[in-house]
């Protein structure tokens, strides 16, 4: 019979603690996956990996659509923004030597290709008269006053 030497059963003890120590070692691994899994993917209903990657294509799907949807609409909004009036230029000025203010004015409205128009309000002691002059590309095809011309300037030269 074989009698055991101490040598063997430290051996023997050794072995034992390794193996455990692997054991709870893979415990602990099983549940750090698991932990990076849930937060991950969060709590999935799906039965199986299969399930799962479905419901992330179709989520994927759903999310590219979306997302061309932006781009069409981000399109609209860019070829909107460049019609509006977004050049201001103001000019007061009193065109009555018999007036004691500057009441009067004239306003450029344009946007970045100079397309627009500009408003004059001539304010006299009896009567307000109002003029309005549309302008294409920064020219307008009616003779414009020095105001009017100091006002398209203006707007011409605005920072956008």
């Amino acid at each position: 019979m074989l009698v055991p030497t101490i040598d063997l059963v430290y051996g023997a003890l050794a072995l034992g603690l390794v193996g455990v120590v692997m054991g709870l070692w893979g415990v602990i691994a099983a549940f750090q996956v698991k932990r990076r899994y849930l937060r991950a993917f969060g709590e999935v209903k799906a039965g199986n990996v299969e399930q799962l990657i479905a419901n992330l294509h179709e989520r994927l799907d759903a999310s590219v659509e979306q997302f061309d949807g932006f781009g069409t609409r981000l399109d609209v909004m860019d070829k909107k923004a460049a019609r509006a009036i977004n050049r201001v230029g103001l000019v007061r000025f009193n065109p009555f030597q018999d007036t004691g203010s500057d009441l009067s004015f004239s306003a450029a409205l344009l946007n970045d290709k100079g397309d627009g128009l500009v408003l004059t309000s001539l304010w006299g002691r009896e009567e307000v008269r109002l003029y309005a002059k549309p302008v294409d590309k920064h020219e307008s095809r009616y003779a414009l006053s020095q105001e009017e011309k100091q006002a398209l300037d203006m707007a011409k030269n605005a920072r956008s």
